[in-house]
């Protein structure tokens, strides 16, 4: 009898798992039927990572110390020191320049030689009294080393905005003005921070003007109106059905900055050949946007008639013992109950009798196992002996065929699980999607007069990183 038992939980095993993942269609006697694979979708949260495109703001604010030296150029303005009690001119000559990313934010980092000129005012008018490095870059000339640090935020629409300090500025080369014997160094960085503060805003508007990242979320967006497929062999097919866009904040991606823009979409399995989507135009971004995770449900549904037979090939034959005698399921037939499952249970033995079994499916996700709540029966033939087998062993029956409606199905959710993560995990060609599958579970099992309808649900997260920002306009 145990050997038996094992067999018919196997079976009824093997039966709720086709419910959630086989194919109707192609099951025995359904040949050339309709395809019954239904989809329910939900709204779903997609996340996207796409990096700042740095190159071109880099140029700008490198190229701040050009248009520095640019602007002192003959005839240069002097610059007042101390309330008017000195002034001074500076030439700076081409040095080295790049960048790099930290926290998030674009540093950009400068080092060039520098001359000055210095002068007071004497009998009503200026007069030169030193200088230092103003004939070449090498000699006598001093050196600044400085640091620009950019911090992002998103503005409208899909653009970036830009904001700019100077992080650090330090003279790394003295400047000795001549006749005074004193390093001009540490003026001249004073000075020139002033210089850069005031040109810094100008230049955080002319880097803003040169990026936007609506070209990369558009090409993420077609990408996503593209059936995924996420099991071959099952012939499974994920549409994303991406339907709006909104800005998520800034953060990081590989070190570098990068804008986060939620999708909301309302994504879907099907199942058959590869099918053909709608390709709606990228919409405008949207001012904020709440992440509610990524989840997907579909149905799948049996006809009734070869869920009856599965179901009668996982119970019939499993038979216990109530201590007074030995009981044994001899037939069970599904019948329609709304959002209950219903069986109809004919048992033999000490109970010759017909069952009418009612009970609310739901799944345990600690135990991993599909589990029957509020089951009861009514029997089918009311005659004095029932009666009376009732009023003795209703409570001990109803227990045992509660505990007996237990289908374990944690093995084959974790396979599917592990299907699905690797089919929302993969390489496409702007960057890189990846996915969580948090909770899997069966959502729905209902019987309807034609058919058996299992719901399974997914529950995570899905986020696409993109390769880079894209340029232009």
């Amino acid at each position: 009898m145990a050997k038996r038992n094992v067999v018919s939980h196997v079976k009824l095993f093997s039966f709720v798992v086709i419910l959630l993942v086989a194919d109707p269609g192609a099951s025995t006697g359904t040949a050339g039927k309709k395809d019954s694979h239904q989809s329910r979708d939900e709204v779903s949260s997609i996340t996207l990572h796409v990096p700042i495109p740095l190159q071109a703001m880099s140029e700008v604010y490198n190229g701040i110390h050009r248009d520095l030296a640019s602007q002192q150029t003959a005839p240069r303005e002097w610059i007042p020191l101390g309330g008017g009690t000195g002034f001074l001119k500076y030439r700076i000559w081409p040095g080295d320049q790049g960048f790099k990313t930290a926290g998030g934010r674009l540093i950009s980092h400068s080092a060039f030689p520098f001359g000055v000129e210095y002068a007071k005012p004497l009998n009503g008018s200026l007069t030169k009294v030193a200088e230092c490095g103003q004939s070449d870059a090498t000699a006598g000339a001093g050196r600044l080393a400085i640091q620009l640090a950019t911090a992002f935020a998103q503005g409208p629409g899909y653009g970036v905005i830009p904001k700019s300090r100077v992080a650090a500025i330090e003279p790394v080369g003295s400047c000795v003005l001549s006749s005074q014997h004193v390093d001009a160094a540490p003026l001249m960085a004073q000075v020139y921070r002033s210089e850069l503060q005031r040109v810094l805003p100008a230049a955080d508007r002319k880097a803003a003007g040169l990026v936007t990242l609506k070209p990369a979320v558009g090409r993420i967006w077609k990408e996503l109106q593209e059936p995924i497929l996420l099991d071959e062999a099952e012939s499974l097919w994920l549409l994303v059905n991406p339907a709006s866009v909104g800005s998520a904040g800034l953060g990081t991606l590989s070190e570098m900055p990068a804008a986060a823009f939620g999708v909301t979409a309302r994504p879907t399995v099907v199942r058959g050949t590869k099918p053909v989507s709608p390709h709606p135009p990228l919409p405008d971004a949207q001012a904020r946007f709440h992440d509610d995770g990524f989840h997907v449900s579909f149905t799948l549904q049996v006809p009734i008639e070869e869920a009856n037979q599965r179901l009668r090939e996982a119970v019939v034959g499993q038979e216990w013992s109530l201590g007074v005698g030995t009981i044994k399921i001899a037939g069970a037939t599904l019948y329609p109950l709304g959002h209950q499952v219903g069986v109809e249970l004919a048992l033999r033995g000490l109970l010759p009798l017909t069952l009418r079994l009612k009970g609310t499916p739901s799944y345990n996700e600690p135990t991993g196992r599909i589990l029957f709540r509020e089951v009861d029966y009514s029997i089918k033939e009311r005659t004095p002996a029932t009666d009376l087998a009732e009023e003795w062993l209703h409570e001990p029956l109803r227990e045992e065929l509660a505990r007996r409606l237990v289908v374990p199905v944690r093995e084959e959710l974790d396979l599917m699980r592990k299907a699905l993560e690797k089919g929302v995990n993969r390489d496409m060609t702007s960057g890189r999607l990846r996915g969580t599958v948090q909770q899997l579970s069966l959502k729905d099992l209902t019987v309807q007069t034609d058919s058996l309808s299992a719901t399974f649900k997914t529950d995570g997260t899905l986020l696409y990183e993109a390769h880079d920002g894209g340029m232009g306009q």
